[in-house]
């Protein structure tokens, strides 16, 4: 993805919009996806979480969920 694309969907979204990336690990990738997703904080993350996940990490209904635009690399599906 090129910064020119990176700008037209992140313009797309309202200001206050949340953006994100993939947490963990080394090195850099290709943005290959950009994707909008409900997350809630995690206040009980360790070094290696990222502080928000999705609502499906919950059993329990979770209050302060907001969207959030995420970035994905190349290889986030192995993480």
């Amino acid at each position: 993805m090129t910064a020119e694309e990176l700008i037209a969907r992140l313009e797309a979204l309202p200001p206050d919009t949340p953006v994100l990336v993939e947490g963990y690990e080394t090195g850099f990738d290709d943005i290959v996806e950009f994707t909008s997703e409900q997350v809630v904080r995690y206040r009980h993350a360790q070094e290696w979480d990222g502080e928000y996940q999705t609502l499906d990490r919950f059993s329990s209904q979770e209050t302060g969920a907001l969207q959030a635009a995420v970035i994905w690399g190349r290889r986030g599906h192995r993480r």
